[in-house]
């Protein structure tokens, strides 16, 4: 299983966003969503899932995180 953090929003096209949602559908009881944070529109997911369901999802999404790479905020 694969963590991974998820950055994306729609100020001025919602198709990442719609993209996520299908997808969470896609993968519900296959992808564990750990946490989620939104700003209105900015949308943040932390994610564990196998590494076939995190492979859809666009690398350039992907964010540095306490819960995906914890290893770069160790003091």
């Amino acid at each position: 299983m694969q963590k991974v953090t998820i950055y994306v929003d729609h100020v001025d096209d919602a198709s990442d966003f719609d993209f996520m949602q299908e997808w969470l559908k896609k993968w519900e009881g296959v992808v564990r969503v750990t946490d989620y944070s939104t700003g209105g529109w900015e949308h943040i997911w932390d994610l564990e899932g196998p590494e076939e369901a995190i492979s859809e999802i666009p690398k350039d999404w992907h964010c540095s995180s306490k819960w995906a790479t914890p290893e770069i905020f160790k003091k």
